[in-house]
């Protein structure tokens, strides 16, 4: 980066070779602040690149990783946009120098007559478009109200584009803070302040679709006004060209932004300073046309079409292999506790049986983890022990008890909170979940030798443009493996969907 900088300076270098060997002391807390940011780019991109390397080669530990991927690749955003603002900040002051030292005085007479000669008011040119007296000569009163009054909405407008990004930033700031959060309590807490970040975005963004829309309606109307005074009809067609062209981008990006209010502002804000550009150039207002090219180069895409802030829900089982422990841990003083449902995920037990009256502890033979619930079975005592992350975990835990003298233990689980007494014919009932993925022309052979890790029953297939994954048991493990995938390709969208 250091060379980088040393190459912008090296432009200015010929010209003003006294200023370059003794750089003022605002040029220099410039530079700093660019190799700074640059320098935390730097590290941030070596820290995602070895963590897609460990993401390679661990495939136990691939979840935790792919989290940390997506909240560095978050995290990358803000910081890009932090680069790029001190970047501008730079180069801009690199300009300033530079026109101070060739005489900018003798520059903006050489401008006023150029301008000026072709319009039959004398003026003092200005830089902002709008300000221009060649339009209070050309224009109705009541139009150049609505000009004016458009020039100073866009204001708001991106005043509101600031307040928006401070909420963005908010959520990528909770997107972080969920994966580090190590309880449920902690992470419902996490999901709902997103919630509330997320409404107050929204506000946001509708008060910034109503302004833009009528700033933007009002000085197209106002330019065209002026072109078709002009004689510039060509204009008008390119003008409209441009804009269908530039809401074709914007349908095609929107799907992957997290707001498409600034991802069409984006669009329709380089469609307009394109416009105006032409505008400023058929009028001859080079300091205006000037302006508008170099505001044209300082908005970029990755400013406004902010990839989305999606938290894949995560499950906080806790699974626990079934034990022997004599004497038994349960006493009356630690009784047996009653079964955790978790809402979210997926989790096998062992049901040891059925009761009216709750059983003696010694009959239980010092098996843990127990726990019991009357929610079921028209009120009677249902004891479970275990918590096993698959079917086959459970089905073992259950031959093992057979072992012990109990008659009949059976598997069950709970999925996303639901109670299936039957896997068998729930499984018979409920075929499973599927992602099915677009975004991409092929899968790659890391993507699918992944989702084979995870369910090595997977198949695959293909409709047109969309692959079907499939099947997941439950919705929160096809959720899971897309969440991870995605994180591998960022061209990959992924949506899972539930298949009877």
């Amino acid at each position: 980066m250091k060379r980088f900088v040393t190459l912008l300076f090296a432009s200015s270098v010929v010209v003003i070779s006294a200023l370059a060997q003794s750089p003022d002391e605002r040029y220099t807390q410039l530079e700093l602040s660019v190799n700074q940011v640059q320098g935390r780019v730097d590290s941030l991109n070596s820290l995602i690149k070895s963590a897609r390397l460990r993401y390679a080669n661990h495939p136990e530990a691939r979840e935790q990783i792919a989290r940390q991927i997506t909240a560095m690749e978050m995290e990358a955003v803000t910081l890009k946009r932090e680069y790029d603002k001190v970047l501008t900040e730079f180069t801009d002051y690199q300009q300033y120098i530079y026109a101070q030292t060739v005489n900018a005085e003798s520059n903006l007479e050489q401008v006023v007559a150029e301008d000026t000669a072709s319009v039959v008011i004398n003026y003092t040119p200005r830089a902002n478009l709008v300000d221009n007296g060649v339009f209070e000569a050309s224009m109705s009163a009541a139009d150049l109200k609505m000009l004016k009054a458009a020039q100073r909405d866009e204001r708001t407008v991106v005043a509101k584009i600031k307040e928006y990004m401070r909420s963005y930033d908010r959520m990528v700031s909770l997107q972080l803070e969920y994966e580090r959060v190590d309880t449920q309590e902690a992470a419902d807490s996490v999901l709902n302040l997103l919630d509330s970040v997320r409404g107050v975005a929204a506000k946001v963004e509708d008060a910034i679709y109503d302004k833009w829309h009528n700033v933007f309606d009002n000085k197209v109307y106002a330019y065209n006004l002026m072109m078709e005074k002009e004689g510039h009809l060509d204009l008008l067609t390119a003008a409209e060209d441009s804009l269908s062209k530039a809401m074709s981008e914007s349908e095609q990006s929107v799907d992957n932004c997290e707001s498409s209010v600034l991802c069409e502002y984006f669009y329709r804000k380089q469609a307009l300073l394109g416009y105006e550009s032409r505008v400023s150039e058929v009028l001859k207002l080079s300091m205006a046309k000037d302006s508008l090219s170099k505001v044209q180069k300082s908005i970029n895409k990755g400013d406004y079409c902010l990839p989305r802030v999606n938290i894949v829900r995560r499950s906080f089982i806790a699974h626990e292999p079934l034990k022997v422990i004599k004497p038994t841990i349960y006493t009356p003083k630690n009784p047996i506790p009653h079964t955790h449902i978790y809402d979210y995920g997926t989790v096998y037990r062992i049901r040891i049986g059925i009761f009216t009256n709750r059983p003696n502890l010694s009959a239980l033979r010092g098996i843990t983890p127990l726990s019991y619930t009357d929610k079921y079975h028209n009120g009677k005592y249902a004891y479970f022990v275990g918590g096993f992350l698959t079917e086959e975990d459970a089905l073992e835990g259950v031959a093992y008890l057979k072992k012990l003298g109990f008659k009949a233990p059976q598997p069950v689980m709970w999925v996303d909170g639901e109670y299936i007494s039957n896997i068998e014919e729930w499984k018979r009932k409920n075929i499973g979940f599927n992602i099915e993925i677009t975004g991409v022309t092929t899968l790659s052979d890391e993507v699918k030798t992944h989702i084979s890790i995870r369910n090595e029953k997977c198949q695959f297939s293909r409709i047109g443009t969309t692959f079907i994954v499939g099947t997941f048991a439950s919705q929160s493990d096809a959720e899971l493996v897309a969440s991870e995938i995605v994180a591998m390709d960022s061209g990959i969208k992924a949506e899972v969907k539930s298949v009877k």
